[in-house]
């Protein structure tokens, strides 16, 4: 079930809310305020980056971890 993010215009409170995709611009209650004139607004969303370990530098050797010590960290 996706989770989609609001705004109301009453308190100008911001929240989140695990909808179906159907009743996504359906009217929503604001949890601060209770006013279900909210407006549903774009999001942002992450999106996880599976590495290996040879991407970091190994334990104790005196790494950040960054890889290749191109961060900027040494």
């Amino acid at each position: 079930m996706p989770l989609y993010e609001y705004f109301c215009p009453t308190c100008k409170d911001t929240f989140e809310t695990l909808r179906p995709a159907p009743q996504a611009d359906a009217p929503t209650a604001c949890p601060t305020c209770g006013q279900p004139s909210t407006q549903r607004i774009l999001s942002l969303f992450a999106r996880s980056v599976k590495t290996t370990l040879s991407d970091t530098a190994p334990v104790g050797a005196g790494g950040c971890g960054c890889g290749n010590g191109a961060c900027g960290c040494h």
